[in-house]
């Protein structure tokens, strides 16, 4: 019984070892020209398809130096393992380069259009940017020119107003001397009356009394 078991777990080990060993793998065809997919082990059997270099294939078996693969159209067939490789070959090598190259010149054309681009933002920025600066300089100076008005403005209106304090301070002087004058007129104009009412009383008192003295010759 111990026997049989033991067997059979030796069995099944070399079943699982062997079954990776025969676990599918994609390789290439290596630098050659053409590669011929046989029916057999060997150049004896018919070729069922010609492969080129650089073509994938999934290895599904090796038997001494022959090895068992089946081909992206389907076909399944044995070639000389010696012709195939992991790595990819240089044709394939190239056709990748060509590939990245072709990406990158479209990357380069892009990265150009998107600089003849920014160029162009460039420069209608810095037309804008000098527009504005003209401008900029515009205000500036009309800032300026309005500065000195003001200043000029309120230079006169602080004499303006000094000389209308002026105005109305010789105005209330005028007015205080007409005041003065009229008073003195007035003054003169009762005194030359009184004067003049003063004489006529005289007067008519002495030609009165001559009036009398001349009654009294009489």
């Amino acid at each position: 019984m111990k026997k049989s078991l033991a067997i059979s777990l030796i069995a099944f080990i070399l079943f699982i070892s062997y079954s990776a060993a025969c676990l599918a793998e994609d390789m290439y065809v290596g630098d050659i020209t053409k590669l011929n997919l046989r029916s057999g082990k060997g150049v004896k059997y018919g070729v069922i398809q010609t492969l080129d270099s650089g073509e994938k294939v999934t290895v599904l078996s090796t038997v001494n130096g022959w090895t068992k693969i089946g081909t992206m159209a389907g076909n399944e067939g044995w070639v000389a393992s010696k012709y195939l490789t992991e790595q990819k070959p240089a044709n394939l090598k190239i056709e990748d380069l060509n590939i990245q190259m072709e990406n990158l010149q479209e990357q380069v054309e892009v990265a150009i259009l998107k600089n003849n681009k920014l160029n162009e933002e460039n420069i209608s920025l810095t037309t804008r940017l000098n527009e504005i600066s003209i401008k900029l300089g515009n205000a500036e100076k009309a800032f300026n020119a309005l500065q000195t008005d003001s200043k000029e403005y309120l230079t006169l209106k602080n004499r303006y107003d000094k000389i209308a304090q002026e105005v109305t301070a010789k105005d209330l002087r005028i007015k205080s001397l007409e005041e003065k004058v009229n008073d003195q007129y007035i003054g003169i104009a009762v005194k030359w009356s009184l004067t003049g009412a003063g004489i006529l009383l005289v007067g008519f008192f002495l030609g009165y009394r001559s009036k009398r003295k001349r009654s009294s010759l009489l």
